[in-house]
C-alpha cells in the first residue's frame, strides 16, 4: 500500500482533461468537482466511491472530506451466521482520498491508490455508487408508468436504446426503486388528500371539471364521482343511452369501478363520467345517480342498460323514474347452464329459450313457464326480452358489453395495489385514448369516402350524411334486402299501403333504417328518405361542442425542473434532426455542444472497455468463421423461410 503525503506544490486541474487521474495536491474550485473527479476515476478503474468522513466549521460549512472505496470497512451483523447470512461487499479496502479546503480551493491532501481486491472495470456499471438515473431516464420512467407501461418493458426499451446491457448505467432494480419513490412522493399526504388535491387542480384548469366526494364520520372517502368538461359536453349529444356496470374491482381498497358509458356518432364507446363506490347498496347507487344527474344538468338518460342488481334497479326507479331500463341480456343468458343444466330436457329447453329471446317478434310469442328462476324472469320480461323493448331506441346496446370493454381497457394498468390517485391518472389516459380514436374516425369520415354498392340515391344520401361506421351498417341493410319480400299491397286511388312480413323495429333499436323499409322505398321509387329516418346522432357534418374541448389531462404531477427538461429536450430533438442531414452540419453541432458542455461543466460520457481487442472474442483453438451454407452453393442464394413444423401433441390454439 502506497500512501502519498501532501507537500507545498499545488497543481491546478485542467478542464480539458476529463479523464485525468487524481494526484497529490491537485486543486479544485469546488468540493463537487473533486468528488466528481474521483468518482469518474473509480468508474474507469472499476470500483465504487462513497463519502467516509466529513467535517464542518462553525458556520456549518464542510471543510474536510474523505472519499473511500465502496469496499472499505468491515462487515458487522447482529444476526448470527447460522441464522441468516447476508452478502457483504466490504473488504477492508484502504484505497481512498482526502481533500480539504484551502484559500477557497479544494486540495487533495492524501491519496491511497492500491486496493485489497480485484478491480472490475468491465462491470463498473453494476457497482452501486456508479449506478445513476439521469433526467432522461427518470422522465421516461415516469411517463411510461403514468400510461401503464410495466417497469420491465420500460427497462428493456432503454437497454435497446443504449445498445446493450453493458452500456446501461443502472439496473432494473434501480428503476423499480425510483418508481416506488415517485409513487410514494405523489401520495405523501395520504391517498384521500392527494385525490382531493388532484381534483382541485383539475378544477382550476377548467371550471367545468366536476367532482364530488362522500365521506363517513371519520372523514374517510366512501364514494367518489368525477367527470371532465369533455365528458359533460359529450353527454349533451350522447347521453340519451347509457350503459352502467360495477362488476370490476379496481384498486387497493376494492372499490368497484362505476363508469357511465355512452355511444358516440361512430358507434364507439365514450366515457360520460366515472364513480368509485365502497358499497353496492341502494343508498350508494342513489348518491351516485343523483350526483351524475346534477353534473349533467339534471338531464336524465332516455335509456339505461345494467345488470340484474336489485339495488341498482331500485336506485334507477328512484332517481330516473322516466328512464327506460333494461337488463343485460348476456348476463341472463349466461346463467342458463347454471340454472337449467340439471333438467332432463336441458338442451331442448336451452334451444327453445334462445329462440324465444332472440327470434320472437311479438310479446304474444314469448310465453314461458317453469320453475322459480324462469318465473321471475318471465315476471320481469319487460326488462330484458327484445320483443318487449324493440319500440325504444337503444343505440344498438342490449348488454353492458361497452362498460365491460372499458373495464378490459384498465386491466393492463390497474392491480390490487393501485391507489385512488393512480387510478384517476389511468382514467385520464382512457379519456385521451377515446378522444384520439374519435378524432381519427372524424378525420377519416370527412376526408375519405366509402363507395356506394348500388346506384340507389338513398344509399348516396346516407353516404353523404353518416359517419363511415354507420354508413357501413346502412350498406349491410342494403345488401340484406334480397332476403326480404313484400307480403301484401293494398292499393287505392290515393296511395299504396304495404304490410311488411317482418316486424323487426330494427330502425327503432339501432337508429339505422332497416332492410324492410329500404325494400319498400325502392319498390315505390322513393329518391330521398324522409328526415326523420336520417338521425342527427350519426351525422358526420355536425361540429359538436365536446370535440372542441381538450380531454382533462395535464402534467400536474411533474416538478418544474422536469417540465423545463422536457421542453429543452424537444428543442434538442428538432436541432439534432436538422443537423444529422450531413456530416458537416453534424460536426458543427458537435463542436457547439462541446462548447456548451464546458460552459455548464458537463464532461463527456464515460465508456467502459467491455471487451478488449476491438470487441473480438479470442479462442485458444482456431475456429472457422466461414458459414457452412456456402458449401452448398453461392453465398448470394436467396434464403427462404422454413416450412411450418407439424408438432406432436394437441395443436396449439391462438
Amino acid at each position: 500500500m502506497d500512501s502519498l503525503e501532501s507537500n507545498e506544490d499545488v497543481h491546478i486541474i485542467d478542464d480539458t482533461l476529463p479523464e485525468l487521474v487524481p494526484t497529490l495536491n491537485m486543486c479544485f474550485d469546488t468540493m463537487e468537482q473533486a468528488k466528481k473527479c474521483y468518482s469518474d476515476y473509480g468508474k474507469r478503474c472499476g470500483f465504487g466511491v462513497r463519502t467516509r468522513t466529513s467535517k464542518k466549521d462553525k458556520n456549518n460549512d464542510v471543510y474536510y472530506l474523505r472519499l473511500v472505496c465502496s469496499r472499505e470497512g468491515k462487515y458487522v451483523s447482529n444476526v448470527r451466521p447460522e441464522v441468516k447470512t447476508l452478502p457483504s461487499q466490504t473488504n477492508e479496502c484502504p484505497a481512498g482520498i482526502k481533500i480539504a479546503r484551502k484559500d477557497d480551493k479544494w486540495v487533495v491532501r492524501t491519496i491511497v491508490v492500491e486496493h485489497s481486491h480485484e478491480l472490475c472495470p468491465q462491470n463498473s456499471n453494476l457497482i452501486c455508487s456508479n449506478r445513476k438515473l439521469n433526467m432522461h431516464v427518470k422522465h421516461t420512467l415516469e411517463i411510461n408508468d403514468d400510461v401503464g407501461v410495466r417497469i420491465n418493458k420500460s427497462f428493456l426499451s432503454m437497454v435497446g436504446e443504449a445498445g446493450g446491457y453493458e452500456n446501461m448505467q443502472f439496473m432494473e432494480r434501480d428503476a423499480r426503486n425510483f418508481i416506488g419513490q415517485h409513487r410514494r412522493s405523489v401520495c405523501k399526504e395520504g391517498d384521500g388528500q392527494t385525490l382531493l388535491r388532484h381534483f382541485s387542480k383539475m378544477r382550476d384548469l377548467n371550471n367545468d371539471f366536476f367532482y364530488d366526494l362522500e365521506m363517513d364520520e371519520g372523514n374517510r372517502i366512501t364514494s367518489v364521482f368525477w367527470a371532465d368538461a369533455k365528458s359533460r359536453a359529450a353527454c349533451e349529444e350522447f347521453g340519451d343511452v347509457v350503459s352502467f356496470d360495477t362488476t370490476y374491482l379496481t384498486n387497493k381498497y376494492d372499490m368497484p369501478l362505476a363508469p357511465f358509458v355512452g355511444v358516440n356518432h361512430h358507434g364507439q364507446s365514450i366515457l360520460l363520467g366515472c364513480g368509485l363506490l365502497s358499497s353496492e347498496d341502494t343508498r350508494s347507487f342513489v348518491w351516485l345517480f343523483e350526483t351524475w344527474l346534477r353534473c349533467m344538468g339534471n338531464k336524465a338518460p332516455d335509456s339505461i342498460v345494467t345488470d340484474q342488481c336489485r339495488a341498482m334497479t331500485n336506485a334507477i326507479d328512484q332517481v330516473f323514474p322516466s328512464t327506460k331500463h333494461r337488463w343485460c341480456l348476456w348476463h341472463i343468458m349466461k346463467k342458463i347452464p347454471e340454472k337449467l343444466q340439471g333438467y332432463k330436457n336441458y338442451l331442448s329447453m336451452k334451444t327453445d329459450l334462445k329462440v324465444l329471446v332472440y327470434d320472437c317478434c311479438s310479446t304474444l310469442e314469448f310465453e314461458i313457464e317453469n320453475k322459480e328462476w324462469l318465473a321471475n324472469l318471465y315476471h320481469d320480461r319487460h326488462m330484458w326480452v327484445s320483443c318487449n323493448l324493440k319500440n325504444h331506441f337503444w343505440a344498438g346496446m342490449s348488454t353492458t358489453q361497452r362498460s365491460e370493454g372499458m373495464n378490459a381497457f384498465f386491466d393492463g394498468f390497474i392491480n390490487s395495489s393501485t391507489t385512488l390517485q393512480q387510478f384517476v391518472v389511468q382514467y385520464d389516459n382512457a379519456l385521451k385514448f377515446k378522444a384520439q380514436k374519435e378524432i381519427e374516425a372524424d378525420f377519416a369520415s370527412i376526408n375519405t369516402t366509402i363507395a356506394c354498392g348500388s346506384q340507389s340515391p338513398i344509399e348516396r344520401q346516407f353516404q353523404l350524411e353518416y359517419t363511415h361506421a354507420k354508413f357501413e351498417e346502412v350498406q349491410n341493410e342494403f345488401r340484406s334486402r334480397m332476403n326480404c319480400f313484400i307480403k301484401d299491397t293494398v292499393k287505392d286511388c290515393i296511395s299504396n299501403k304495404y304490410t311488411v312480413k317482418e316486424e323487426c323495429m330494427w330502425d327503432g333499436k339501432l337508429g339505422i333504417i332497416c332492410r324492410h323499409c329500404l325494400l319498400v322505398l325502392g319498390q315505390e321509387d322513393v329518391q330521398n328518405v324522409p328526415a326523420k329516418y336520417v338521425l342527427r346522432r350519426w351525422s358526420k357534418n355536425i361540429r359538436r361542442k365536446h370535440t372542441l374541448i381538450r380531454a382533462a389531462y395535464s402534467s400536474l404531477h411533474q416538478e418544474p425542473k422536469m417540465q423545463r427538461y422536457q421542453l429543452l429536450c424537444k428543442r434538442f430533438y428538432d436541432i439534432a434532426e436538422a443537423a444529422c442531414e450531413s456530416e458537416s452540419t453534424s460536426h458543427d453541432l458537435e463542436k457547439d455542444l462541446n462548447c456548451l458542455a464546458k460552459k455548464f461543466g458537463v464532461s463527456s460520457s464515460l465508456r467502459n472497455n467491455i471487451i478488449s481487442d476491438g470487441g473480438q472474442l479470442r479462442y485458444d483453438i482456431p475456429v472457422s468463421d466461414t458459414p457452412s451454407y456456402t458449401a452448398c452453393g453461392s453465398s448470394d442464394v436467396l434464403v427462404r423461410s422454413p416450412v411450418a413444423v407439424k408438432r406432436k401433441g394437441r395443436p396449439r390454439t391462438n
